[in-house]
């Protein structure tokens, strides 16, 4: 239960974690824009894309590098996660070696050759891209620093870092304002600053606290390289897969519609993403507990929390998501004053697509503990990339748009029923449970809260209506999800902690 507990813990501080830097970078995002205006901000855009996109690579490093240190922290043994840690830190300075050289020879090459910009802006365009890359490099390299706090769980310690980097962020641009010229390059030297800092005291953090765990000792054993390597590899096979879908599925949509369907689909996506922010936050602080219990040989406890997970994630991806499906075209209308035709049905589907997702929360990680992930990773790559000429045949046939949604949907179910035979297959995974614990709760919550839509029958178009529907909607559907969706143990946890708020409030305002 302490545990669990625990979980909790991490998940609120995630989520104000989650609140803070959203506000912060949204306010950041106008002042910029005002500041280097549109060029520059469309330039600076372009070349920190090229660096973004490369650096799609560190988030398959994230992935090895914490899977890496949960199983060893797991394990109770300080010289293997200390051997570990050495291990990922060179193989992370070698991957920032090839970046910058990537950056340095390709990058420039392609800015001074291809870049569509006035050519007077292009030794601009250069200093962004060798700071960026700089950056990036600097973000790579202290990838098993952040790995180590975060399997240990130090989300408070991660929040508060991330934070302060979403401050100093604020702070770079707010300054902008006292500088008149070359505000472009400034920005690009502030950014590189602030990853400089962050480094640092990710470095000092752990050298205090895991002293012994990051101590530099060359590790020899070349198994160990390859190892991590293998794993590496078939992580880039699924982020390939991942990426090669979405940027392909822009480039067919743009063949056969053009940009305003592109313009639809990104909204869309932004909105799932919006959404689904609100889960990553339970699954960051669920997954290094999924591994360590998995690596510790407590099995039963890693499945039990991916039954929970799942079925979880899905409920609180719910909450928002309800309400903005009920009045989905009354926000973009708030929102973008002039909507591209199709964007409320992309976003519909988008949300659904990401509803089905939460449903193998937890998969990826106990798979991912297991160390054999090839035949997951290489199906996933396979089944989403073979998408693309099914849409681009779909497209020829006159189909709608937004097919290639529906397309992801039925691709996203297929992939969750192969994963729960590969979880049958390498662990304990019961299936029956699953449906039981999992699919079983959401279906009966799903039905309870589909009359829901006849509210847009009693309500106008209005903000005032919009927030009557959202108000109404959250609470019919958090009690949609007491009473349907949890079981009799988990509603009283939910009532001891409300009991506990309540008792907790009534003794400070009787405080004099």
């Amino acid at each position: 239960m302490g545990e669990n507990k625990t979980i909790v813990k991490n998940s609120a501080i995630l989520y104000i974690r989650l609140l803070i830097t959203s506000v912060i970078g949204l306010y950041a995002s106008r002042i910029i824009l005002l500041e280097l205006g549109a060029d520059d901000f469309g330039l600076y855009a372009v070349v920190g894309g090229i660096v973004s996109m490369l650096n799609v690579l560190n988030t398959t490093m994230i992935a090895t590098s914490n899977r890496y240190l949960a199983v060893e922290i797991g394990r109770n043994d300080r010289e293997s996660i200390n051997k570990t840690f050495n291990t990922l830190m060179v193989v992370h300075l070698i991957f920032g070696l090839v970046l910058i050289l990537f950056l340095e020879i390709l990058g420039v090459w392609y800015i001074k050759n291809y870049l569509n910009v006035d050519p007077n802006k292009i030794s601009d365009a250069l200093f962004v891209l060798h700071f960026s890359g700089f950056a990036a490099v600097i973000g790579t390299v202290i990838v098993p620093f952040q790995g180590l706090i975060t399997s240990y769980e130090k989300f408070n310690v991660r929040a508060t870092i991330e934070i302060l980097q979403s401050a100093l962020n604020l702070l770079a641009v707010s300054v902008l304002m006292f500088h008149i010229n070359d505000k472009l390059k400034v920005y690009a030297f502030y950014v590189f600053s602030i990853q400089l800092v962050i480094a640092l005291i990710y470095i000092v953090y752990s050298k205090k606290y895991f002293r012994d765990l990051v101590k530099w000792k060359f590790n020899t054993n070349k198994s160990d390289y390859k190892g991590v390597s293998k794993f590496f590899g078939w992580q880039m096979v699924y982020i390939i897969g991942s990426v090669g879908t979405r940027q392909g599925s822009t480039l067919i949509m743009n063949v056969f519609f053009g940009t305003v369907l592109n313009a639809a689909f990104g909204i869309a996506s932004k909105v799932n993403e919006f959404i689904f922010s609100f889960v990553k936050n339970l699954n960051q602080a669920a997954l290094p507990q999924i591994m360590k219990s998995y690596s510790s040989g407590n099995q039963d406890r890693s499945l039990l929390l991916i039954y929970k997970l799942s079925k979880f994630t899905f409920f609180i991806m719910l909450i928002p998501a309800v309400p903005i499906m009920l009045s989905i075209d009354m926000i973009l209308e708030l929102w973008l004053k002039d909507v591209p035709a199709y964007t409320a049905i992309f976003v519909l589907l988008r949300v659904i697509h990401g509803l089905i997702s939460c449903l193998e929360s937890g998969f990826d990680a106990t798979i991912d503990a297991t160390g054999r992930i090839k035949k997951t990773k290489f199906f996933f790559a396979g089944l989403f990339l073979l998408v693309l000429p099914i849409i681009y045949l779909l497209y020829q046939f006159g189909f709608p748009p937004y097919i290639v949604t529906i397309v992801y949907i039925i691709a996203e179910i297929v992939f969750l029923l192969f994963q729960t035979s590969i979880l049958t297959k390498l662990t304990k995974f019961k299936p029956s449970e699953y449906i039981s614990l999992t699919i079983l709760p959401v279906i009966y919550v799903s039905i309870l809260i589909a009359p829901q839509y006849a509210l847009r029958l009693f309500f106008g178009d209005g903000v005032v209506d919009f927030l009557f529907i959202s108000i109404i909607s959250v609470m019919l559907t958090v009690l949609s999800i007491y009473f349907a969706g949890l079981n009799r143990a988990e509603k009283l946890v939910i009532r001891e902690q409300v009991a506990n708020m309540l008792s907790i409030t009534k003794k400070r305002l009787k405080r004099p």
